[in-house]
């Protein structure tokens, strides 16, 4: 049984590709920690690899085993404000109780990003992001 759990641990965690590399750091909006949001890494050169991770108290984590590859990344970030608004023309079925929230994030980084980050195998790949 030992030797299952081990081996099935392996495959879980040995998939092979060292080239991964852990990406983390800190995102804050018009200078305070972005309570809660997410944070997506696009590639821009041909890199085949993607991730991204959810924004808590200011603090974003990509491990390594679901880090990216070394390359240069096209960076977006959203946050909503998760108020429900009181306009039933926007509501589901049965009534107003789908989220629909405002974006907080401005749209140079979210929807019409240019923000880029260059992700490099010897790291650290941490990263500050002040979203003004």
């Amino acid at each position: 049984m030992v030797g299952l759990v081990f081996a099935l641990g392996c495959v879980a965690g040995c998939s092979g590709d060292d080239t991964r590399v852990a990406v983390s750091g800190t995102a804050s909006l018009k200078g305070a920690p972005l309570k809660a949001g997410s944070i997506a890494f696009e590639p821009t050169e041909g890199t085949d690899s993607r991730g991204g991770a959810g924004i808590t108290d200011g603090k974003f984590d990509i491990p390594k085993t679901h880090g990216l590859k070394p390359g240069k990344y096209l960076v977006r970030v959203t946050a909503g404000d998760g108020k429900t608004p009181a306009n039933d023309e926007v509501a589901g079925p049965g009534g107003n109780t789908n989220i629909v929230s405002k974006e907080l994030v401005p749209a140079d980084w979210n929807t019409k990003s240019k923000q880029q980050v260059t992700v490099t195998k010897e790291g650290p790949n941490e990263f500050t992001f002040d979203i003004k």
